[in-house]
């Protein structure tokens, strides 16, 4: 293991939690039944999206044959 793939895999690290965190957001705004139908909407698109990105992530660090 090199300082660069460790960069990269903190970079990479960081980038998970704050996915997780965003995603964990747009859910709290879909649960929220007060909040307007747009922005539900766009918690619902912005949750989809950050699914789609954490997948690609997680398919890509399988075929690297990173685990954890």
């Amino acid at each position: 293991l090199n300082a660069q793939e460790l960069a990269a895999g903190l970079a990479c690290s960081a980038l998970v939690q704050d996915l997780i965190k965003k995603g964990e957001e747009a859910a709290a705004i879909l649960e929220d039944r007060n909040a307007s139908k747009e922005k539900r909407l766009t918690a619902l698109a912005d949750r989809r999206h950050i699914n789609t990105t954490l997948n690609v992530i997680a398919m890509q660090r399988l075929m690297l044959g990173i685990g954890g």
